[in-house]
């Protein structure tokens, strides 16, 4: 199948769709760490901080 795709496919054309499945594969990276950061804070991980206002007399 390799040698199929270099043959019906032109150079620019293949290099477009590597960069495509970078960013696919990236997009579900980025997705499922989302999810477990999710679930973590759902478990009773530790609440992020937020900031708190501080008055200055």
């Amino acid at each position: 199948m390799g040698s199929t795709v270099n043959e019906l496919l032109p150079p620019d054309a293949q290099i477009h769709l590597l960069n495509a499945q970078r960013e696919l594969l990236l997009a579900v990276k980025l997705t499922i760490e989302h999810h477990r950061r999710q679930r973590a804070d759902e478990d009773g991980a530790p609440a992020r901080r937020r900031p708190v206002r501080v008055e200055v007399e």
